[in-house]
């Protein structure tokens, strides 16, 4: 599922990522864990948490490229 269909404060593993340098480069890989902090309103972007002191705003366009699997 796109990373941007995951609800507020759920976790989710990351299945596959588009071709963009940037995520590599912020530490987004195939098999990390994040959580989705908030979800900004009007197509706004997505805001993750990676381990415990870092978060980074994804763009909707890119957040919906990105396939997750939900953590129960």
């Amino acid at each position: 599922m796109p990373l941007y269909e995951i609800k507020n404060k759920q976790s989710c593993i990351i299945q596959s990522l588009p071709e963009v340098g940037l995520l590599h480069y912020l530490g987004l890989r195939e098999g990390l864990e994040i959580s989705v902090m908030t979800k900004q309103p009007f197509g706004g972007p997505v805001v993750v948490q990676m381990g415990n002191n870092r978060s980074i705003a994804i763009s909707k366009e890119i957040a919906q490229q990105i396939s997750v699997a939900e953590v129960n």
